[in-house]
């Protein structure tokens, strides 16, 4: 199991930066589910979801807000559940708008630069 984990991991292709904030998750099974930031990355988020546990495979929409040191932004992101534990869920980005990857590199650095044209349909593994 260690050295399946170890192979996801090894793919990751961006950074991942170690933040607090509230994101909202939007199941269409569950209605909103509150949650909190644990880690985010150009490639995808990790929440602490409490007692919510989101099934692997499930797609689902998130919001959540990026501050940096010059702007506030609102964000939104389509995502799948890639993993989940005891209290918290790993969601890979599936589509967000151009001010949203923005907004993220903002915040995150340019640690992986992805083409503008693909802003709306990129995929990373977490």
């Amino acid at each position: 199991m260690n050295s399946i984990r170890e192979a996801v991991l090894e793919r990751r292709t961006s950074e991942r930066l170690w933040s607090v904030g509230d994101v909202t998750i939007l199941y269409r099974n569950l209605g909103l589910v509150p949650g909190s930031l644990i880690n985010i990355s150009l490639g995808g988020m990790c929440i602490d979801t409490g007692s919510v546990n989101l099934p692997v495979n499930a797609s689902v929409s998130v919001s959540f807000n990026v501050e940096t040191s010059n702007d506030h932004f609102a964000c939104e992101a389509h995502a799948i559940v890639v993993r989940n534990n005891d209290q918290s869920c790993c969601l890979m980005f599936d589509g967000m708008s151009e001010e949203t990857h923005q907004a993220l590199r903002s915040l995150v650095g340019d640690w992986q630069l992805l083409p503008e044209t693909s802003a709306s349909n990129q995929m990373a593994i977490l």
